[in-house]
């Protein structure tokens, strides 16, 4: 099989062949037509030489055959201006590729280059298993807000992605076109609420539902990854949705003829076959309740310690930037950089994690 460049390149040589091979076929035909001869010299001594009415229907002949060569001539024309776009197409959405890595790039530079002498200032294992958070004293110790974000996050994805994936499961296969209509653009409006919104939604709501059960204020662990799992929602039910509608019907419809019922064939047989959309979803859902700090930060209790219970408040990495960057200077504006940094790595990890997870299922 020839190599991809090899055949472009042969295709290219024989559209060259043919567009000459075309202009001496119009050069013969404008000859044997026209009664002109091949050589312009000849022909401009024989037009002086014509009577009027032949040199006017000489001119009509022209015109008429210059039309036919004009439209003839598109379909060169046309390829030269394809192959002209695809070239200038290819070149944007390279440079395109080539900026979001740059942009990247640019991030891991700033954040490594600020937060790598600020650990080994503060200490790797001060700062990554220390348990105290005292900026005044400049004992600078994460592992609490490390722990925090780790279980906020997990319990929100386990509450968000059972109702999201079953939400998207009943979008695709079992609502109503009626009902599809009014749920679908609700759930879009959900993905566009601000934080905010959410955050006074918790507050008003959630700490109070929280507290009356619980009886400790209602602000805690609890709380913030109940809120969480409402935000991350929309993100796991649209994407899932999107991904069980691109298995291809015959699947569904095999299972059935097969014997199975709807249920089975959609749970055997068409979630498996989605499972890679739906497992993306799940991680971006848990990639935005990492990094979400508004609404955590007022239903979270923001306690900079390991919580003993579900209903504990406790602190996350965004938060703790958040609250403090506003009046943080020298070293301890450093540390919430550096604070960053372990926030990228950790949502860095978790993408390495649930990638390998994918390629085993």
């Amino acid at each position: 099989m020839p190599k991809p460049k090899t055949q472009a390149r042969r295709v290219q040589v024989q559209f060259h062949l043919a567009q000459r091979n075309y202009k001496r076929i119009i050069k013969r035909m404008r000859a044997t037509l026209l009664d002109e001869p091949l050589e312009p010299a000849e022909n401009a001594h024989k037009v002086e030489s014509t009577p009027i009415l032949k040199r006017i229907a000489h001119k009509v002949r022209a015109w008429a055959f210059n039309a036919i060569t004009t439209l003839l001539e598109i379909p060169y024309k046309h390829e030269a201006r394809v192959a002209c776009l695809e070239f200038v197409m290819s070149m944007l959405f390279a440079f395109c590729a080539l900026l979001c890595v740059v942009a990247v790039l640019a991030i891991c530079f700033f954040l490594f280059g600020k937060a790598v002498p600020t650990i080994m200032e503060v200490g790797v294992w001060d700062f990554l298993l220390g348990d105290r958070w005292m900026p005044t004293s400049e004992v600078f110790g994460i592992f609490p807000m490390i722990i925090g974000s780790l279980l906020v996050s997990v319990l929100s994805v386990v509450f968000g992605a059972l109702i999201g994936v079953l939400s998207a499961i009943y979008l695709a296969y079992f609502c109503k076109k009626s009902v599809l209509k009014i749920l679908t653009p609700c759930v879009e409006l959900l993905a566009g609420i601000p934080s905010i919104v959410y955050g006074f939604f918790g507050l008003i709501v959630l700490v109070e539902f929280v507290d009356f059960f619980a009886d400790n204020g209602g602000k805690g662990l609890l709380t913030a990854s109940i809120l969480l799992a409402i935000m991350i929602l929309p993100t796991i039910i649209l994407i899932s949705k999107t991904s069980i509608e691109a298995v291809p019907k015959s699947y569904y419809e095999g299972a059935i003829a097969l014997g199975a019922s709807k249920e089975r064939a959609v749970f055997f047989v068409v979630i498996k076959a989605a499972r890679s959309g739906i497992l993306a979803s799940i991680v971006l859902g848990m990639g935005r309740a990492i990094g979400e700090a508004m609404a955590v930060i007022i239903v979270a209790g923001n306690q900079p310690l390991i919580p003993e219970s579900i209903t504990d408040g406790v602190r996350t990495l965004t938060t703790n930037i958040v609250m403090e960057l506003g009046y943080a200077e020298g070293l301890h504006r450093d540390v919430l950089i550096a604070c960053g940094v372990v926030l990228f790595a950790f949502i860095l990890l978790l993408n390495l994690c649930f990638r390998a997870i994918a390629k085993r299922l």
